[in-house]
């Protein structure tokens, strides 16, 4: 069901999220699994979505993004089926365009309208009322027994009163690059060399918008290489740049399930609630090892271990880009960054589970963050079709890279560059780790009203707020931060690895939508001072 939004007005509502992209959409449908298993009520949940962007794909899964820019994740995980959403992202979409099913990376703008849809269901539910606010929160309040939840809207602000309020917000820049600007060529010379800071994927995206998104075309020859077709449109030259000069190694394009379950085989014994201590770190080479096994490569975990601390040296991007493409098309050897590549990928659902809520002791963090940031790049890069694109760019003369350190690029200092700024703002609420020496920044307002008042906390070390299981909030005494709750990237280092799709990674949305359905009951009040019942009183 859905119902009008009250903008003059303080409006009443159950649960409130503070965002409405996928995070926000995967707890209501959590939610509306756990009504369903209570049967029929009085009444549906009040449930109201504050974001400026559409409920559902949020700004990051925009359907009207351009069509060029495809997942980095395989399609399977894109999954929000519950008692309203009858079908996955991969039964929705077979349904609907069986020309086209099937791909392992779809167009983004696809998967967008697949959230639009699953939240449309969940607006017929039974057992919901659903209200989108199309603003920005800017405050969340302890008003009595109940939080006060200010946002600004296309037509004026407006309030709302909840005892239950869940901060989903998601990425702290909104998205970051607007790709369908870069691909435009608005308010630039669309010629004019273009440097984008970065080299990861948000960059590898741009350099997509300026070339196949500015009507350029892919072919192969007769050697079956690809080779791009140049419009015309597209910088005469674009520069990647890199601190490193290590290119993010493409994703393997074979079947991974020997090694998968090689890898897991290892990382099972990783223990829960544990640290990244030593021990930790040698399970996982231990994993890498078993990885390369199933191709037959023997590498001994202590030399896996030494060349995660020293990094790939870095060579020329092309001759990185060939490997690479050559790996992810089974033509294996004893390279360490392939092999640690596939255990953190392979593992990192037992890397999720041991790491959850446990101790962070700071220098064991630190030699994490830093053996994490290249693990990333060696396990999550782009499919080996959007490399293979790299390559081909680099063949036909209009793309580089280069290091911080390196020379100023090929187009010379005479001529006016263009320059992007592809690099995505971190997870969590502060722009770096919580220090006991200095104040570090909140991402925004909101988040740092929360922090000055001690309703949210952030460990030292760490830039993510602190949640009890269930995902309520820990306030900065201890406490659990009676009916608000945080999930998804702002819970980023008690919890890792939020930056996904894959509803199932993480239970925290199962056990917050089970403690409101208890909270329903009038069985026990994890989340809210007050039952259900007398909420319902007050409500009217």
């Amino acid at each position: 069901m859905t119902a009008p939004l009250p903008t003059h007005t303080t409006a009443w509502c159950d649960v409130l999220f503070v965002g409405a992209g996928p995070k926000a959409l995967a707890a209501v449908a959590e939610l509306d699994t756990r009504l369903a298993e209570l049967g029929p009520r009085p009444r549906p949940l009040r449930v109201t979505l504050c974001d400026p962007a559409r409920p559902g794909p949020g700004a990051v899964w925009d359907p009207e993004q351009p069509a060029h820019l495809r997942m980095n994740v395989d399609a399977r995980i894109v999954d929000l089926s519950c008692p309203a959403v009858p079908e996955s992202y991969r039964a929705w979409e077979q349904r609907l365009f069986p020309e086209t099913a099937g791909e392992t990376f779809p167009p983004r703008t696809q998967v967008g309208r697949y959230l639009s849809w699953a939240f449309e269901r969940l607006a017929a539910s039974p057992r919901l009322e659903l209200r989108h606010g199309a603003g920005r929160v800017s405050e969340v309040t302890r008003d009595g027994d109940y939080w006060l939840v200010t946002a600004r809207t296309p037509a004026g602000p407006a309030s709302w009163r909840a005892p239950v309020v869940v901060l989903c917000t998601g990425h702290a820049d909104s998205g970051g690059v607007d790709h369908r600007r870069v691909a435009s060529g608005e308010g630039t010379d669309p010629s004019a060399p273009l440097t984008v800071t970065g080299a990861a994927l948000t960059a590898i995206d741009v350099v997509l918008d300026v070339t196949e998104g500015r009507g350029g075309a892919w072919r192969r020859t007769p050697g079956n290489a690809l080779e791009y077709v140049a419009s015309g449109a597209e910088p005469r030259l674009i520069t990647l740049t890199s601190r490193s000069g290590e290119m993010m190694l493409p994703k393997p394009a074979t079947d991974q399930r020997h090694v998968l379950d090689a890898v897991q085989g290892v990382t099972a014994a990783l223990p829960t609630g544990g640290e990244p201590d030593d021990a930790w770190w040698m399970t996982l080479a231990e994993g890498a090892s078993a990885a390369a096994r199933t191709a037959g490569v023997d590498l001994d975990a202590p030399a896996l271990l030494d060349h995660l601390d020293h990094g790939t040296p870095g060579g020329p991007a092309a001759e990185q880009w060939v490997h690479g493409l050559a790996r992810a098309h089974g033509m294996l050897d004893g390279d360490p960054a392939w092999w640690w590549g596939r255990a953190w990928s392979a593992g990192y659902r037992d890397v999720v589970r041991s790491l959850e809520r446990g101790a962070r002791t700071p220098e064991l963090w630190d030699l994490w963050r830093r053996r994490a940031a290249r693990l990333e790049k060696w396990a999550f890069g782009p499919p080996p079709a959007t490399a293979a694109k790299l390559l081909a760019l680099h063949q036909a003369g209009l793309l580089q890279v280069r290091s911080d350190a390196g020379s100023p690029g090929l187009a010379g200092s005479e001529s006016p560059v263009t320059t992007v700024r592809a690099v995505t703002a971190g997870p969590g609420v502060l722009t770096g780790p919580a220090e006991t020496l200095g104040p570090v920044s909140a991402h925004d307002d909101l988040w740092a009203s929360l922090l000055s008042r001690g309703d949210v906390t952030v460990r030292r070390g760490e830039r993510g707020v602190l949640t009890r299981p269930d995902g309520v909030c820990v306030t900065r005494s201890g406490h659990p931060s009676s009916g608000l709750a945080a999930l998804g990237r702002p819970t980023e280092d008690p919890v890792i690895g939020h930056d996904t799709l894959n509803r199932t990674l993480h239970q925290d949305s199962e056990r917050w939508s089970r403690a409101v359905a208890e909270w329903v009951l009038g069985a026990r009040t994890p989340i809210a001072t007050l039952p259900f019942p007398d909420h319902e009183r007050n409500s009217r």
